[in-house]
This record gives structure tokens, C-alpha cells and sequence, in this order.
């Protein structure tokens, strides 16, 4: 495990991290082996700060490694494995793993599982835990005095596990596995088991009261349509509670689950050996929630009560829904007198990813950009610019925020294009990056000068980068030319410094429009010399 001190996350005389002008600042480089596609975040009560979807760990003295690059992440998947959810607590760390498997579908491909990589020592060494699948033979699962019969998920395919939660003495994980639903382990992931949920036609179980209905969290195959229209497929029965998108252990030992058919919570009853459970939809409570696929959950530390449960809610698309539902973020601020939730909604219409919280500070993650509340979530402001401390922009692609988490005094944000990093409530930014390697030329054994990446290069999912390191300033010009030598796009970045940089283009010809998938080839003028590479484009 290679470890260094990233300058600006802390000093050390022995080590200095290299830095790249983007034309738009100064971006530090991450060490070789992160990437720049920041989609997970996570910090635990250490202050250390884990990211992916190649784990990389910055310790709270600022000392970084890369886990992810252990044989624990790479388990014998047709495609790589990436981080989908990290979760740390009390020395154990955990890690869900998976892949979008575009051999099965280019187009839509499906999350596929890939398991886990578990650590118990504060993660300096990860084992790896296979996925929390069933076996054929696994049709019955028993909950409380029932054995209900179940429909096993046999397949990797759609189980992805989407979220983690520990609970306070980190003997047990949860796990939001999509189509698999909630399971659970007390062996550090050896082993899984089903966590039952009340079914689509439910809203509180109870482990004491005997049931006989499907366990099936699995609704790929639709039974029908809604009045034969073919857009409205209707699936089996007692499923959308199963679709498991997230999960959260509060101070006070409850498990919160998110699903695409409500927010259930769990209650602990005596004399029974398992959870009860309460469900809350768009429809209970006079709208406890603005929609029911409950994406993310977090909870928000209070000094005086205790915590608050944030969910971030979607439509969740069900046919069957009795109420229009929206988009949104609802707010668990606790029970009333009469032992009734009482939910509040914020920023109804937006589509958030991710949230965080630095005492009455909250961040909210999204593809408009960062929503900020200064005021325990009364006013809210969004970031779509991100500005350095001299004021100039930062180079992004757009103003997409993917994750966020904070550490003490610091905010941190994952974007498409690199890990952003905030030291006063947001208001300023610092931009931290993959170190890509160039390739070696193979003829004469030397490093090459210029080189682009990501290359395949995908338009959607950010820009191409086209780094150079100048032996001394110069203007740099940048030409892109199709396979018949047609002038598509030029880009001028004047005046770069000696050193490394970077020139960003997002995959738009000069009349802003997008290029056609294929091979393109690239000319770079700069201090009197021109380089040329190649370039291809898949969308």
C-alpha cells in the first residue's frame, strides 16, 4: 500500500505532490492509481475521509494510500470492479463492490455485484467477501414465527450492493443490494442472510404475528400491463419494498432502509427475536415523503436530540402509486407526543445524489450542482461554479456533484473530473486529480510527451484531458481531425506555464456540436515542437 502527504491536505518536507495548470488553476495530482470519477465518499469519526471507485484513504494527518489497487478489489469480474459504497466504524471498514455490466446491455447496463472487501484493523488490510446472493435451493426464509415463501436471488446482475451501514460496536453490516434487498452479516461478510421488509401491502411487521406472504424481491419479469398499455407494466406482487437502494444505523440502534417503496424503520419489541418494522410512503402520514424511491439515507448529529434522518427521495416509477410523487429530500426530525414521525420536505424538485453535514451546515449533492444551507436547512444556495481562492473558476466539465463528506473544517465533493476540497463553508475551492501516467513508446523506450485520457473517450461522461509536460512556457495550440484529416475542433490554451498541464475538450466539434463515434486524430503545437496522437470516441 503506497502511502504520501498531498500538499494542501498536509506538509512533509520528504514529500511533495506534484501539481498540473488546467488553464483554469492549479489542480494537485492524486497518487497514481486514483481516478478522477469521484461518485462515493465517505468519513468516518476519525476523520478520515475514504473515496472511489478506486478506494483511495486520506488519513486525518493527510497521509494517502491506495487499497483499492489490492488483490481484495479485484475479484475475477468480466468487468473491473468499482466502489459502490463505503461504510467505517469502530475499526471495521466496508466495502461494496460492483461493475455496470455493459456485456449484457450497452445501452442500460445493469449494476452487477461483485462483493465485498472487508477490513477489521481501520483499513490497512481488506479481505475480500463474495456477493450476498442465495442459493437455488434457498426457498423459504424465516422471519419471527413465520417461514414465508421466498423466490432466491440467484443473480449477480442487478445486486449490486448500493449502500452499507455498520451498527455502533460494528458487529453487523447491512447491506442495500437493489434486487437482492436488505441482507445482513455478523461475520464481517462471510456470510448473509435475508432481511425482511413489510411487503408492498403492508406498512408495519411484526415478528410476533404470523404471516404467509412472497418473499420476492426480485421484479425484472413483468406479470402484465395496467389496462393493457404496454409503457405500464405491473410487477409481482409484494416487490417494490424490496428493492433496497440505501441504509442507515441511527445513535439509538435503529435501522432506517430506503427501497423503491418507502422508508422503513425498525423497532425492537420485546420477547421477539426479530426487528419490527414501520413503513412510510408519499402516501402516509398526510405525505411523509415527497416521493418513495428512497435513494440515500443519512443522519445528522445533533448536540441536544437526538439525530435527525435525512432521506433523499425520486418517483419511484410504480404504476400502482396513489399519490403524484416528486422529487425531493424529507426530513425525520423525531417523533411526536403521540409516537407520530414528523417528516419535513426540503428543495422538493431536486435531484439529489448525496448529503453531508458540519454542525448547522448541510450539503446536498446533484446534477445542478452543490446545494448549501448555512441554517439547518431553512435557506438554501447552490454552487454550479467553483472558484478558487483568487476568484478564477475551476476547470469542470459542468456543474455536476456526484458525493459529498466532511472531515473537521472541511468539506469534500466528488465531481466527474476529480475530488474538490472546501476549508471555508464552500465559499472557496481547491481541485485534486488522477496522476495519469503516459504510456511508453514502445520503438525507443522513452516516456511520450503528450498524451489524452480518458481514451476510449465517452462525451457523457465528462471531458477528454490532453496532458503535456512544457519544458518552458509557451502557447499551446490543440487541433482535432477526423479519420479523413477534416478540421473539427481547435483549442488554444496561450500563455501555459513550463511545467505539466493540462487542455480539456468535451467532445464538440468548433460549431458546438457533438462528434460521431469513431477514431480521431490530435495535433499539438507547442514551443515550437508538435506532437500527434489518437484519439476514440464512444458514446
Amino acid at each position: 500500500m503506497r502511502r504520501l502527504l498531498l500538499l494542501g491536505l498536509a506538509l512533509s518536507v520528504a514529500v511533495q505532490a506534484q501539481t498540473v495548470e488546467t488553464g483554469a488553476g492549479v489542480a494537485t495530482l492524486l497518487p497514481q492509481g486514483a481516478r478522477n470519477g469521484v461518485a462515493v465518499l465517505d468519513a468516518d469519526a476519525t476523520g478520515t475521509l475514504r473515496a472511489g471507485p478506486i478506494l483511495v484513504q486520506v488519513g486525518p494527518d493527510g497521509a494517502v494510500s491506495i487499497p483499492g489497487t489490492a488483490a481484495a478489489f479485484d475479484p475475477a469480474t468480466a468487468i473491473d470492479a468499482r466502489v459502490f459504497a463505503v461504510e467505517a466504524r469502530g475499526g471495521t471498514v466496508a466495502v461494496g463492490l460492483a461493475y455496470n455490466d455493459v456485456t449484457a446491455d450497452a445501452d442500460q447496463p445493469p449494476v452487477t455485484a461483485a462483493g465485498f472487501a472487508v477490513s477489521t484493523d481501520g483499513g490497512q488490510s481488506y479481505t475480500y467477501r463474495f456477493p450476498s446472493l442465495d442459493q437455488s435451493r434457498d426457498t423459504t426464509v424465516t422471519y419471527g414465527v413465520s417461514t414465508l415463501p421466498a423466490i432466491p436471488t440467484v443473480l449477480a446482475q442487478g445486486s449490486a450492493p448500493l449502500d452499507l451501514a455498520l451498527t455502533a460496536d460494528a458487529d453487523t453490516i447491512y447491506a442495500a443490494a437493489l434486487l437482492a434487498g436488505l441482507r445482513r452479516s455478523t461475520d464481517a461478510g462471510a456470510t448473509w442472510q435475508r432481511v425482511v421488509l413489510p411487503p408492498d401491502s403492508l406498512f408495519v411487521l411484526d415478528p410476533r404475528e404470523p404471516y404467509d406472504f412472497l418473499y420476492n424481491p426480485d421484479v425484472r419479469q413483468p406479470l402484465g400491463f395496467v389496462d393493457g398499455d404496454p409503457e405500464r407494466p405491473f410487477f409481482a406482487q409484494f416487490s417494490e419494498n424490496y428493492i433496497a437502494f440505501s441504509v442507515v444505523v441511527d445513535e439509538a440502534g435503529t435501522v432506517w432502509v430506503g427501497t423503491n417503496g418507502g422508508l422503513n424503520r425498525s423497532i425492537r419489541l420485546p420477547e421477539a427475536d426479530d426487528l419490527a418494522w414501520i413503513r412510510y410512503t408519499d402516501a402516509l402520514l398526510g405525505g411523509a415523503l415527497p416521493g418513495n424511491q428512497v435513494f440515500a439515507l443519512e443522519t445528522r448529529p445533533l448536540a441536544d436530540a437526538r439525530d435527525e434522518v435525512w432521506a433523499l427521495c425520486r418517483n419511484s416509477g410504480n404504476p400502482f402509486s396513489t399519490e403524484e410523487e416528486e422529487n425531493g429530500v424529507a426530513v425525520w426530525r423525531g417523533d411526536d407526543e403521540g409516537g407520530f414521525a414528523r417528516f419535513e420536505t426540503v428543495l422538493l424538485g431536486v435531484v439529489a445524489e448525496d448529503i453531508a453535514f458540519d454542525e448547522a451546515r448541510i450539503y446536498v449533492t446533484s446534477g445542478d450542482g452543490l446545494y448549501v444551507s448555512d441554517d439547518d436547512g431553512a435557506n438554501w444556495r447552490i454552487v454550479r461554479t467553483f472558484r478558487q481562492a483568487d476568484g478564477r473558476p475551476l476547470a469542470l466539465s459542468g456543474p455536476t456533484t456526484r458525493a459529498v463528506a466532511t472531515t473537521p473544517g472541511t468539506v469534500w465533493v466528488g465531481t466527474p473530473d476529480g475530488l474538490l476540497k472546501s476549508t471555508d463553508g464552500a465559499q472557496t475551492w481547491s481541485l485534486f486529480r488522477a496522476d495519469v501516467r503516459p504510456q511508453t513508446d514502445a520503438e525507443e523506450g522513452r516516456a511520450v510527451d503528450v498524451y489524452a485520457y480518458p481514451n476510449p473517450f465517452n462525451p457523457r461522461n465528462g471531458d477528454l484531458r490532453v496532458r503535456l509536460d512544457l519544458p518552458s512556457a509557451a502557447d499551446v495550440t490543440i487541433r482535432i481531425f477526423d479519420v479523413a484529416m477534416n478540421l473539427v475542433r481547435t483549442l488554444e490554451a496561450p500563455g501555459r506555464p513550463a511545467g505539466p498541464n493540462e487542455v480539456a475538450w468535451d467532445g464538440q466539434s468548433d460549431d458546438g456540436l457533438r462528434l460521431a463515434n469513431g477514431a480521431y486524430i490530435y495535433t499539438v503545437d507547442a514551443g515550437g515542437q508538435r506532437f500527434s496522437g489518437r484519439i476514440l470516441v464512444i458514446q
